[in-house]
């Protein structure tokens, strides 16, 4: 097996170890591997590539949400107490001066 070949088979199983594929899936694929048509090798690659990629993007998405989710209840907490602090102070206007 060329270099090549070697490093294009190692990137597969990285990919193929992160991929949410059936595990019985990903080891016919490993096992087969050295018999498929070039091609076919270097599709999967795009194919896994990609799925990795596109992961990556939601992930970052994800937490930009949850992020702006954290600031938003962040805000209305402090909204919040600063409703209940004014009224506790109107309340107290209201019994001092009775």
């Amino acid at each position: 097996m060329t270099q090549q070949i070697e490093q294009l088979a190692e990137r597969i199983g990285e990919l193929l170890a992160a991929s949410p594929l059936d595990q019985k899936f990903k080891d016919a694929i490993l096992e087969n591997l050295d018999t498929m048509p070039e091609d076919l090798v270097f599709k999967l690659k795009d194919v896994l590539e990609g799925e990795r990629d596109e992961a990556d993007t939601v992930i970052s998405e994800i937490e930009i949400f949850l992020k702006e989710q954290d600031e938003r209840w962040a805000k209305l907490e402090e909204e919040q107490q600063k409703a209940a602090s004014d009224v506790a102070d109107e309340l107290f206007d209201k019994i001092k001066d009775q």
